[in-house]
């Protein structure tokens, strides 16, 4: 049965008792919500809803009041098909402002509320399982804020259950290709479970690539990455397209890992493409491993093709640094034993020598030396075909321009260009018929065996040079060297990291210690514990002391470095930017950054706890930094600190006041007095040790002055204290600090001890 007072005002559409709903308890109520929404729809469902203003007030009020109690009594589930058929009953009636500027209709302020409801429950299946198909009908309809928010809840319920939206892809589709592309993360969800309805959009998907921001590229670009590994036939005709992105660095890492993918079902798709790639792996070296893989997929397609992709391949073994050698001599091998006859059939027999890659580029390397000999009589005799060859080999076909993020090169350098030439006419010679030089093969196979010997002391040299981390960090000792000794004393480094989970995204919680953990130390068994919504620059700063100690470059098979990039992987959305990519965008954080971590260490205190020592070269503790004040402060029965302080009492919602108390900071307790005078009776302690945190009360923005009023949190209440001026505040606070952090340091020796 409904309750009386919803009786009243939605049966009378009194509006004058509407407001009154507000003063029952939840409990009251939440047995008729699901009633009085029935009601609430059969009103907002009347021929004159739209010109009766007094019912649209009632209705709006008892929405309000009715989501409310759904929140706070948890009971979505209960009432879910009442909610979401009034919700649903909104999509009969107009939902688009008549202009810009105008408010909403009024079943789009229904809906809207009952959107924010559904929001804030988007993981309750039994809800989902009855909103998501209205969901997706709202998409087409009413305002920008109106289908903004359900892309917001459709995102989020593809996150917690996907099979849910999967019968719904061709419509979230259509959405995206019609402006809301904030719905391109739902994309990658439903792709394994309908892939073809988004195979039959995927040259407009493609296209629209351009005209996204970085966040939505992102997105976009993981579906294609997901396409390629699953369905990389259906990117073929896409590879124009895809082409065309690689100027935007941000994208060109991922993209060109598709185009592998792709060039490995389709390679004849990539063919007219190898010069523009090639441009692209001249450009940015850490690519070069991409272009050769593709380059090693076309040579597939025939002989004329294989001999087009040796030449390219050969000739970066010659230009290439050693950490490329090992990519490029799968792929030149591959092909070789594909056609052997592409090295005058000594192919075999190179490969013979050793399993060391690297003594096989030098056995090739020493045998095109050999051929230099007959290269001038050949170079004669052959000149008008190893132009045709070498023009071959660099004009595979038209291309695609780089966007301009890219500057291209118009000619490749002459030193590349010269080896080329060299090796068409090395190639000729061999096809010729012309045999590799006998004592030249037996001086390989003494290479071979002494390469062999070194490839175990050479290994970890060549994985650190194909790691894109190590060759930053090499390459920026000096600068991160001077950048720890220059921030060492503004920003202290955390002793420990965790990532973490929280509703406004990923933080990082961190924990400081004192190294030197003298007699009175505040943290000699316990941390100082801070949690931070930037544990990306943490991370980056965590990076950099590492690498300030280390008197080598650190490398990605190093353990620390292994560690920080689980700790990365954490913060990141599957397809984001790998931890050495992000760790190699700059060398160092913006000063900007910086001023942000000091702003937050401020404002938990850490400054009023830990100091910078030079002796120490570290940050200490308050006591381990002045010994001669801790004896002091640690005297038995006498105050630290003791005074006067405001205390904020709250009778009702809107009415506060401050009551003055005398408080005294001793031992394991704050104190404090109901009267204004030490020597009245009646203390009230706060134990220490059950103190939370300490913490100063927001400013104003106007108001510039240091903080005069700060809170105290306890497992059980939170006090809020106002000091007579703001010296007197931030040396209570320190005080505060320092007695909290004493008492919980005594508490754990007191269970050590017991243990």
């Amino acid at each position: 049965m409904m309750h009386q007072l919803f009786s009243q005002v939605l049966g009378q559409r009194d509006l004058s008792r509407a407001g009154d709903l507000f003063s029952l308890e939840d409990d009251e109520i939440e047995d008729c919500l699901s009633q009085a929404l029935d009601q609430i729809k059969t009103i907002s469902c009347s021929p004159d809803y739209l010109t009766n203003d007094n019912d649209q007030a009632v209705v709006e009020i008892c929405v309000t009041r009715i989501t409310t109690a759904i929140r706070e009594t948890g009971s979505i589930g209960r009432h879910s098909t009442a909610l979401v058929g009034l919700w649903e009953s909104c999509l009969e009636h107009n939902l688009t402002p008549q202009a810009e500027s105008a408010e909403d209709t009024p079943h789009a302020k229904i809906a809207s509320d009952i959107t924010s409801c559904i929001l804030q429950n988007y993981s309750c299946p039994s809800v989902m399982v009855l909103a998501v198909p209205v969901a997706v009908r709202f998409l087409q309809r009413g305002s920008r804020e109106l289908s903004r928010n359900m892309s917001s809840y459709l995102s989020l319920a593809a996150i917690a259950k996907a099979d849910l939206l999967a019968g719904h892809t061709e419509a979230v589709t259509i959405s995206v290709l019609n402006g809301n592309h904030m719905l391109l993360r739902v994309l990658p969800s439903v792709y394994p479970r309908q892939p073809d309805t988004i195979h039959r959009h995927l040259d407009d998907l493609t296209a629209m690539m351009s005209q996204l921001e970085s966040p939505e590229q992102q997105h976009l670009i993981r579906l294609i990455q997901m396409i390629a590994e699953q369905h990389p036939l259906m990117l073929s005709p896409q590879v124009p397209v895809l082409i065309s992105y690689l100027g935007q660095q941000a994208l060109t890492e991922a993209l060109l890992g598709a185009l592998v993918d792709v060039s490995q079902a389709s390679p004849s798709s990539l063919v007219s493409f190898l010069p523009t790639l090639r441009t692209v792996g001249q450009q940015c070296p850490s690519f070069v491993g991409h272009v050769v893989k593709i380059h090693g997929a076309v040579g597939i397609i025939s002989e004329v093709h294989a001999h087009t992709s040796l030449l390219y391949l050969v000739a970066l073994l010659g230009s290439m640094e050693h950490s490329f050698h090992h990519t490029l001599l799968l792929e030149i091998r591959a092909l070789t034993d594909r056609y052997p006859s592409l090295l005058g059939g000594t192919g075999k027999d190179i490969y013979r020598m050793s399993n060391s890659f690297s003594a096989i580029a030098r056995v090739l390397e020493r045998w095109l030396d050999e051929k230099s000999a007959c290269r001038s009589k050949s170079l004669a005799l052959n000149a008008a075909r190893s132009r045709s060859v070498h023009s071959d080999v660099w004009d595979d076909g038209e291309g695609v321009e780089l966007s301009p993020d890219i500057s291209l090169l118009n000619t490749l350098p002459n030193q590349l260009a010269e080896n080329q030439e060299a090796l068409s006419t090395e190639r000729k010679v061999a096809a010729d018929g012309v045999p590799p030089d006998p004592t030249l093969l037996e001086q390989g196979v003494k290479d071979a065996e002494k390469g062999q010997r070194e490839e175990k002391e050479g290994k970890k040299e060549e994985q650190e040079e194909d790691d894109r981390l190590f060759l930053h960090l090499r390459d920026n000792m000096e600068k991160i060297r001077v950048f720890c000794k220059d921030t060492k004393q503004q920003i202290p480094i955390p002793e420990h990291c965790v990532i973490e989970d929280s509703s406004r995204g990923c933080v990082a919680k961190l924990s400081f210690s004192c190294p030197l953990k003298g007699h009175y130390c505040l943290y000699a068994k316990s941390c100082f514990n801070l949690t931070s919504r930037q544990p990306h620059l943490w991370i980056h700063m965590l990076l950099l002391h590492l690498q300030s100690k280390s008197s080598i470059p650190l490398c990605t098979k190093d353990v620390c470095i292994q560690r920080l990039a689980s700790l990365w992987e954490k913060t990141q959305l599957q397809g984001a930017h790998s931890f050495s990519m992000a760790m190699t965008q700059h060398v160092t954080p913006h000063r900007k950054d910086l001023n942000n971590l000091q702003v937050q260490l401020e404002e938990v205190r850490f400054f009023n706890l830990f100091g910078y020592s030079e002796e120490e070269g570290g940050w200490l503790c308050c006591m381990c930094n002045n010994p001669e004040k801790a004896t002091v402060l640690n005297q038995e029965g006498q105050p630290l600190i003791e005074g006067k302080l405001k205390e904020k009492q709250v009778r009702w919602k809107f009415i506060k006041r401050w009551k003055t108390r005398y408080f005294t900071l001793a031992g394991n307790q704050l104190l404090f007095r109901r009267g204004k005078s030490k020597d009245e009776l009646d203390d009230f302690p706060i134990e220490l040790s059950k103190v939370q945190s300490v913490k100063v009360v927001a400013k104003k923005r106007r108001d510039r002055s240091l903080p005069r009023a700060f809170e105290i949190f306890t497992d059980s209440k939170t006090y809020v204290l106002k000091a007579q001026d703001e010296k007197h505040a931030e040396e209570w606070l320190q005080c505060i600090n320092v007695a909290v952090a004493q008492a919980r340091e005594r508490e754990n020796r007191e269970a050590t001890t017991y243990l």
